[in-house]
């Protein structure tokens, strides 16, 4: 479910900027600006390639580094490994994969990093992508505060709450990107009829 809802979220997001995509059957992708392939059919197409080997090692970098930064935070080294690596995965579904998506697109290594590092982004999608990781680690820190209280339920252990506090913030900006996307659109249907009426 996460993972269609991470693939759906990022297409979504990247739509944004009006670009489509033409998939033929094997791995190659054209894309074409503003969707216009089919008004200019004499239009040259950019044609990417997608690289499974350069996204695998993307995945495997980030799943391997959330687990260190898991660690570093508190996490079990040894007890409760396969949880600390399923806590990894989820993360990197969350966040990582999605940049996969924007990066296949903009194929530019210094956008994708600017989404990390910085707070002034060129347009809306960059700044969707910001909060989306923002939120997601946000909320999984979040999530770790209820584990060392001695409530001794068995929802405590480690990682279901930091698990939970994550899909939250995921979900949580999923749905205000979401609301401003709707809003917004609906505001500039409003002003282009009262421009019209006048």
């Amino acid at each position: 479910y996460l993972f269609i809802l991470s693939t759906v979220s990022s297409l979504n997001a990247l739509n944004i900027n009006k670009k489509s995509v033409l998939t033929t059957f094997s791995t190659t992708f054209a894309t074409s600006e503003d969707g216009k392939a089919d008004k200019f059919p004499n239009r040259r197409l950019e044609k990417k390639e997608f690289s499974f080997s350069k996204g695998l090692t993307a995945l495997t970098v980030s799943i391997a580094l959330f687990h260190v930064f898991s660690i570093l935070f508190g996490a079990p080294v040894f007890e409760l490994y396969p949880d600390t690596l399923y806590f990894s995965v989820l993360m990197t579904l969350l966040t990582t994969y999605p940049l996969m998506w924007y990066f296949f697109f903009c194929d530019s290594l210094p956008a994708v990093l600017k989404i990390l590092s910085d707070s002034k982004f060129d347009n809306l999608t960059e700044s969707y992508f910001h909060s989306m990781i923002l939120w997601t680690v946000f909320g999984a820190w979040i999530g770790a505060f209820p584990i060392p209280l001695d409530w001794d339920r068995p929802w405590q252990t480690w990682p279901i709450t930091c698990c939970i506090g994550a899909s939250l913030g995921n979900s949580a900006i999923h749905f205000i990107i979401g609301f401003k996307l709707i809003f917004g659109l609906f505001r500039d249907r409003r002003k282009i009829t009262l421009n019209r009426s006048v």
